[in-house]
């Protein structure tokens, strides 16, 4: 026939025989790419291998909605009482903030004192009682800065790399590089006590497979919504429904291998159905000895609500749960402390010390804080300035963040802001410096963690800029 493609021997070697194999490759590997895709190879739970030795698997941030004041937690800045209710001096410039006018705002002091803690000698504030007994394994990074000072493109931002909404979380691309250590537990869970200012969508996972998606865990009621099954449904009734729906999907899927989101939706019922029985079981803290709820703050109206999402963090990342997102702050100003800071700062640090001291202490006591990376710090943090009598507002130019655990090297502190605690000034932080760190920790190189999407190899630290790794806090 005359279309029938060449042979390609030494007798017929030519360009049209040349051509017309090699277009024939290239379309197979461009088929074989595309099969992998659409087979759902990004779709995985299983356990994944990592760019080089880890130091860390698992991870629990705990996040300050809202914004921490750094100048009364890790950051002392003692000028600050003796320039108190001046103006910024002219050097500072106009700054945007969000309900201040630069050249209105008046200095304004922290009413904490500080100390010196552990053997490290590690500075924190008063407003910790319990903390200063963990000291030696933070590490406290002074200068930590952004341009965002709105909240919610504050908290895209420190959570997915991008102040727009849509983005895949920190939380979803670990568990899309690494997979899940638990066959019957989510990769990623967030717990929270209110609402956050920027929505759900703060911590979800944007184009990454829904697998990677976030499943919350509640503190009052049934832990997952939607979970148990009906009272009428035996188990081996359910297996059998379940299993006649699935196989009715993977023929869909056989038959429209393109449909990429079928196969998170299979994993997704096959996880649901497992969880059935071990979330219950892995939240429920009646086995907890009285020691460990009272460490935790459980004994204290104050502390307890937190101090039990610490503890099923604990819990989970026990199980085999790659990340745990703890929120403080969501019911009524939480850390957004415009008016009344001291006295709000006071009632937070009561809400959260015992809980965090807790957290690592048993983390630790159980072997676990070498291979957990604890994260503390909020969307931004306040400034050194009033707002109103006794308010600060929100500051994106430098902010503190603390780590331990996990590959950190404790009792250290890294960077500086400037001597009202305005600007970061030395070791600047920038938000995808500590993406980059965090996911070196679980050893992940932020730039070959890579997704596909819209014609881009989309990844967490973004495509447009340079990031490093934080060598120094790491032992």
């Amino acid at each position: 026939m005359q279309n029938e493609t060449p042979k390609l021997d030494q007798n017929n070697w030519n360009r049209r025989s040349l051509l017309a194999h090699a277009g024939m490759g290239i379309g197979a590997l461009a088929l074989l790419d595309l099969t992998q895709r659409c087979m759902g190879s990004e779709n995985s739970r299983t356990r994944r291998g990592t760019h080089h030795a880890a130091k860390a698997k698992a991870v629990i941030s705990l996040f300050m909605h809202g914004g921490p004041s750094q100048v009364d937690t890790f950051d002392p800045k003692p000028l600050l009482l003796q320039q108190a209710g001046k103006p910024l001096p002219a050097s500072f410039g106009n700054l945007n903030l969000e309900f201040t006018k630069a050249s209105e705002a008046k200095l304004l002091p922290s009413q904490r004192r500080f100390r010196q803690c552990g053997e490290s000698g590690l500075v924190m504030s008063d407003l910790f009682e319990h903390l200063p007994g963990v000291a030696d394994e933070l590490a406290v990074i002074r200068s930590c800065y952004h341009t965002e000072f709105n909240h919610a493109p504050a908290l895209y931002l420190t959570h997915t790399g991008s102040s727009q909404m849509g983005r895949p979380s920190l939380g979803a691309w670990t568990t899309y590089g690494l997979g899940s250590e638990s066959e019957e537990l989510p990769g990623y869970v967030v717990m929270r006590d209110g609402p956050l200012k920027g929505g759900p969508v703060t911590y979800g996972n944007g184009f990454l497979p829904a697998v990677h998606s976030a499943t919350e865990l509640r503190n009052v009621g049934a832990p997952i919504l939607y979970l148990d099954p009906p009272d009428t449904l035996r188990d081996s009734e359910q297996r059998r429904v379940l299993d006649f729906s699935q196989s009715l999907n993977r023929r869909f899927q056989q038959a429209y291998s393109h449909d990429e989101s079928l196969e998170s939706r299979i994993a997704a019922y096959e996880l649901a159905y497992r969880m059935q029985s071990t979330a219950p079981e892995a939240v429920d803290l009646s086995g907890e000895t009285e020691l460990t709820k009272t460490m935790y703050g459980l004994d204290q109206e104050e502390s307890r609500s937190f101090g039990t999402q610490c503890l099923n963090a604990r819990r989970l990342v026990e199980r085999g749960v790659r990340f745990v997102q703890l929120y403080h702050g969501g019911g009524g100003d939480g850390w957004d402390t415009h008016g009344e800071n001291d006295a709000k700062h006071v009632r937070n640090g009561k809400q959260i010390d015992k809980p965090i001291t807790g957290l690592i202490t048993d983390l630790k006591a159980r072997g676990l804080l070498d291979s957990t990376l604890v994260i503390w710090g909020g969307e931004f943090g306040r400034t050194p300035t009033s707002e109103g009598s006794a308010g600060r507002d929100h500051n994106p130019y430098g902010y503190t963040v603390w780590m331990a655990g996990g590959g950190i090297r404790g009792g250290t502190v890294y960077g500086a802001t400037d001597e009202f605690g305005f600007r970061a000034v030395e070791d600047r932080v920038q938000v995808r410096d500590l993406h980059a760190t965090i996911l070196h920790l679980l050893g992940l190189d932020h730039s070959r963690l890579t997704y596909y999407f819209q014609g881009l190899e989309q990844r967490l630290t973004q495509i447009d800029g340079e990031c490093r790794v934080l060598h120094k806090i790491i032992h």
